[in-house]
């Protein structure tokens, strides 16, 4: 006989299970319990938190993983990382199950210390974890909050103890709660929550908890992990994994922040050579030349080779590897500026440290799986230039899934499992996929297609941005509420809202702007509109909803959100076209665009009670693009040029 199945209300913490929940408790529970890599589609509403959570707890029960199993939950926003806080509690109150989970938050935002010093709060987050490491190590000033927290090197101090005892008394306590607790005890909140995660089941954080490698090794020796192969992952909003993976190995920067370099440099008596002033004028150099060539906001590929050539000149040095040594020093003189401010009370920042990191990393990051550009910004009239380092293949980071036991990636939009399995450098003969509908009634979701008009690079002129704002201010009158309008870019997006007649409250999305101001809103107006760029803030990981009810009723997308073409996204697509063949362009356009717009329609329905429009105005929704799109937006799907039949059938 074989061995029984648990059974999963055994171990669910609600009277009964949603739409398809039990079905994706079920591939859960196989995915952890045969060590499988688990790509999971399924929609907002299914409640995939706490499915995970359930088959972890059936897998260890049965015997299929072992009793001190550990877990990880990577997570991408403190909403959802707050979910699964919520979760862990339900299940110990409501099952009595002995669950206990270590929550991190960043190390700044889980510092005390941030509370009464207002420069460390205001710190850039690298500039904040160099100033921390010098304060643990008590070079010049220290951390009493660190010092709080043990009693010798090795031993922790009884509020510490105090602290972890409460935690875990409580399952699962939020950052911010343990932050007032350990401030209260005079420790450090980051340190304690690592003591937790040794009593832990599940360690809770974001996504760097097992991408950067540092991170990963500093943090899972506390957790009782001596090998990957002993850890079981969940990956929640994966969609967001492959862009996660590259992020933390590209950088970019400004030449006002080298000008900024250049000034702190003379100020501390920094010996840098010149090299920060030398930076201004080369990176402006190149920016005025890409202006120039293509405009603003387009970045043009540049030799790194040519850029380290350049500054050896101007230095007079004789190699890179002096160049190089050159930055390293340059970043310790940076610890030292930084604690300097920090000692006279200001924010401990500096710009010579962040400029030469950045550049040690440009001129080091090298073959064909990085790219280096150059851009310009436009800003009051005047040009400034940017440099950055892209890296383009998120298998580098990525590809550390293959050595866990099992890993479970979940999503609303897993749409492509082909593309996830090569771009991630997963091993296809562990992966498993499954998808289900989305748990909302399909009835209370129309879906429109606009044919008369499209964003694609040839129609972007005067004519089209007329017609998109005409016909926008027909849709919004029919669709009346509050609506949420989504471009492919801020350009677009500016060029319509010239245009554009509204006579409703609406606020545009800006680079600086909060999810809390929209959230304000939102709430303040019954009828208003809300306007944003496609993989911006406001069109993904933000959840427009008012007590388990979503705050809009329509969502119009203009134009399909395919990457702008520049020449970084040409050397992604060169790239991709070289490791996956005919598959790469698509990898490269494609999938984001399908991804992009569906995170966007999310927005509209987050209850099964929510009701609504989602208009995609763009003509190529209902050509060759159609066939990428799910079974049942295809089924779903009303495409027309008529103004007038669209306004009809929203009515």
């Amino acid at each position: 006989m074989g061995e029984q199945v648990p059974r999963p209300e055994d171990y669910f913490p609600y009277p009964e299970f949603r739409r398809y929940q039990r079905e994706v408790v079920e591939f859960a529970y196989q995915v952890l319990a045969n060590g499988w890599i688990g790509l999971l589609n399924a929609p907002c509403g299914i409640g995939k938190s706490v499915a995970a959570l359930t088959a972890y707890l059936m897998a260890k029960d049965a015997g299929l993983m072992e009793q001190d199993a550990k877990l990880m939950v990577l997570t991408r926003t403190k909403a959802q990382l707050e979910i699964y806080v919520r979760e862990v509690r339900r299940i110990r109150d409501v099952l009595g199950i002995d669950i206990k989970a270590a929550v991190f938050a960043s190390r700044q935002d889980m510092c005390p210390l941030r509370l009464e010093n207002p420069s460390l709060a205001k710190a850039r987050y690298k500039d904040f974890l160099r100033t921390c490491k010098q304060l643990r190590r008590g070079v010049g000033a220290v951390c009493p909050y660190y010092e709080g927290t043990y009693r010798s090197r090795f031993k922790i101090s009884s509020a510490t103890r105090a602290a972890v005892a409460r935690a875990l008394r409580t399952g699962a306590t939020l950052p911010g709660e343990l932050v007032e607790l350990c401030r209260d005890l005079g420790i450090c909140a980051y340190e304690a929550v690592k003591c937790v995660a040794r009593r832990a089941d599940i360690l809770v954080g974001n996504y760097n908890y097992l991408l950067l490698e540092p991170v990963r090794e500093a943090i899972l020796w506390r957790f009782g992990v001596d090998e990957l192969g002993e850890l079981s992952c969940v990956v929640d909003e994966a969609h967001n994994l492959d862009k996660w993976a590259v992020d933390i190995m590209s950088d970019e920067i400004s030449s006002f922040s080298f000008s900024r370099a250049a000034k702190e440099a003379e100020e501390f008596e920094v010996p840098d050579r010149g090299l920060m002033a030398e930076m201004v004028d080369l990176v402006d150099d190149m920016g005025h030349e890409t202006y120039k060539l293509y405009g603003p906001e387009y970045e043009r590929l540049v030799d790194p080779e040519l850029v380290a050539d350049m500054l050896l000149d101007r230095l007079g040095l004789t190699s890179k590897r002096v160049l190089l040594s050159l930055l390293r020093l340059l970043e310790d003189e940076g610890d030292r500026v930084r604690l300097t401010r920090a000692e006279e009370g200001q924010a401990p920042i500096s710009y010579v440290g962040r400029c030469a990191s950045f550049l040690r990393d440009f001129l080091s990051f090298s073959g064909r799986e990085f790219a280096h550009y150059s851009l310009a910004l436009e800003r009051d009239g005047r040009v400034r230039g940017r440099l950055g380092v892209r890296c383009l293949d998120p298998s580098m980071t990525a590809s550390v899934l293959n050595e866990l036991r099992s890993a479970l990636l979940m999503s609303g939009t897993l749409w492509h499992r082909d593309y996830y399995v090569e771009v991630l450098g997963l091993d296809r003969s562990r992966v498993k996929f499954m998808s289900v509908p989305s748990p909302f009634p399909r009835e209370n979701r129309l879906l429109l297609v606009d044919k008369a008009v499209s964003t694609k690079y040839e129609f972007r002129v005067e004519q089209e941005f007329e017609a998109i704002a005409r016909r926008l201010s027909v849709l919004l009158k029919a669709i009346g509420g509050r609506v949420a309008i989504y471009f492919p870019s801020y350009d677009v997006m500016e060029e319509v809202l010239k245009r554009l007649k509204l006579d409703v409250p609406h606020l545009a999305e800006e680079r600086r702007t909060r999810v809390e101001e929209v959230m304000a809103f939102m709430s303040s107006y019954e009828r208003c509109v809300l306007l944003g760029v496609a993989r911006g803030k406001v069109s993904e990981g933000v959840d427009l909803s008012a007590g388990g009810r979503g705050l809009l009723s329509g969502v119009i997308i203009v134009g399909l959100p395919y990457p702008k073409k520049t020449g970084l996204q040409e050397a992604l697509t060169a790239y991709f076209e070289e490791r996956f063949g005919r598959r790469g362009w698509h990898y490269a356009n494609t999938v984001p665009c399908l991804v992009a717009l569906a995170q966007s329609a999310g927005r509209l329905q987050r209850s099964p009670s929510d009701r609504g429009v989602v208009i995609i105005m763009d003509k190529r929704a209902a050509g060759r693009f159609k066939r990428y799109l799910p079974r049942e937006w295809r089924a779903d799907m009303m495409a027309t040029q008529n103004l007038e039949a669209l306004v009809e059938a929203i009515r």
